[in-house]
This record gives C-alpha cells, structure tokens and sequence, in this order.
C-alpha cells in the first residue's frame, strides 16, 4: 500500500504504538517528552511489534487545554527529522490542519485525527496519498465528559456519523483501505456507553472501510475493576482479544510487546486442531 511516498506490505491486525511527546499523557504523565526518550520509545516499540508508531504532542485526555498548533509543530518537528520514514509507518494524532499539512510534508503516512477529520484534511489526504485515523468525539478533551448525555443511542449515532463521513471520503475518491474509524473509547462517554461500544464494535464496520480501537489503560477499565492506570493491561489485553475475534483491525495500545504475545498466542490456539 502506497502511504504518502512509501509503499508498505502489512496484514492485519496490525498494532499501533502510542508515543505521547507530551507532560500532561494521562497514562505516562511524560515518559517520552524528551527528544531522545520519545526516539528509544519509538525504536523499542516498532522492535517488540508495533507496524505503526502514533505520536501525539497534544494531550487529550478527558479535562486537558488545547495546545496551538505552532507549539505542537515545534515538539514534533525534531523527532520527524530523525525517524526513518521506510522502516515503518509513522502516524499523528492532531486535530489542527496547519500541523497535519506540516507533519504530511515531512513524510508522514496517516493522520489520526481525534476529531474526525476535516474537508481539508480530505484534501490533503488525497494529495499526499496518505491514510486517515477518524475518530468520535462529542466534543474538544476540555469538556468531552461533560457530554455523554448527548447520544440518544451511542452505537446509531457514532455509526450515522462514520456513514456521513464515508459520503465526504468517496467525494474526494479516498480509497477505504487506507481509512480506519474509530468509535473513540473513553472520549465523551461513560463507562456503560464504552462497554455497549466495545459489544457491538462489528456494528461500526462501514462498508470497506478499516477499524480501530484504542482501549489502552483507559479509565472505564478501572470502571469495571478498580485500578490505577498502571494497572490495566489485563483490561486492555481482553478488550483487544474480544475485539480481533470480532474483525477490528488495529489496535492502539501502549504496551506493544504483551499484546503482540496476546494476539499471537490466541492466534495460535484458535488455528490449532
């Protein structure tokens, strides 16, 4: 698959590793802010598995202020020009049109887009010939929780609005296999909102198009079980399984190496005679 200049040969599911280049990540609280921190999390994720490396400079975890886009350009500009651009595909999770033409101009693959994605973010993808992460979200991080009562039913509703954007995408002939939905797990809902999302997650399979999701560490888990953020690798690794055996096809998680192993193992046990 041609992503942006470079082609990549993959099969699915694939894994995509989460580098959070911020202080305020909710789950590492800046484990990669530094440039050369955020490069070794890189390498050591594509190393343990991950085929796609997601790297945000803007937190948006539920409460957080929005960062302009001339500051998250200059935290991703030196960590762009030192990662190589064929050895894996190199997503950006932003929302801001200037920093998504930027980081596409550096050789960026696929634009992850919090918010859904825009007519010009359409734009930009077909000129790039890049891929697209849209995901829901009711509202910006700041007052996302604030919204949950919004949805009269959060399956119909999240899947009218991948309905209506599949529309947009076939107008500006962006190709379904380069695009992935993401229902948005932990953005702008409640815990029985997240586990009704994570039920019926095959009702979110519009058309051709892709699936995502990103239940790492987040807090519904600790919803179900009471735990700390560090302490929720079991909630997600089963929320990973019971999702694979129901067709998604990326995985957005933080911890690489144990869901590698997860997927393989129950790979291997589902093939076994």
């Amino acid at each position: 698959m041609l992503l942006n200049t470079h082609n990549f040969t993959f099969s699915y599911p694939l894994i995509m590793g989460i580098c959070n280049v911020t202080r305020d990540s909710f789950s590492d609280r800046g484990k990669s802010y530094k440039i050369v921190d955020a490069l070794k999390n890189i390498k050591k994720m594509n190393n343990q598995g991950a085929s796609i490396i997601d790297i945000g400079a803007e937190s948006t975890r539920p409460g957080s202020d929005p960062m302009s886009y001339n500051q998250e350009i200059k935290k991703l500009e030196p960590i762009l020009k030192k990662i190589p651009k064929k050895k894996f595909i190199i997503s950006i999770d932003t929302n801001k049109i200037e920093t998504q033409e930027f980081a596409l101009s550096q050789g960026v693959h696929i634009i992850n887009d919090v918010f859904g994605g825009s007519e010009d973010l359409f734009l930009l993808t077909k000129k790039y010939k890049s891929g697209l992460v849209l995901m829901h979200t009711p509202a910006p991080p700041k007052t996302m929780q604030s919204k949950t009562y919004l949805y009269a039913n959060v399956i119909s509703d999240i899947k009218n609005i991948f309905q209506r954007k599949s529309k947009l995408l076939k107008k500006y002939k962006i190709p379904p296999s380069k695009v992935w939905f993401d229902p948005g797990i932990g953005f702008g809902k409640n815990l029985q909102q997240n586990l009704s999302i994570m039920k019926n997650i095959k009702k979110f399979r519009i058309e051709k198009y892709g699936l995502l999701i990103g239940p790492s560490r987040k807090s519904w888990i600790s919803g179900v079980d009471k735990s700390d953020v560090s302490q929720r690798l079991g909630g997600t690794i089963a929320s990973v399984l019971y999702c694979l055996q129901r067709g998604v096809n990326i995985f957005r998680v933080h911890d690489v190496y144990e869901t590698r192993q997860a997927i393989a193992i129950f790979q291997r046990i589902a093939c076994s005679e």
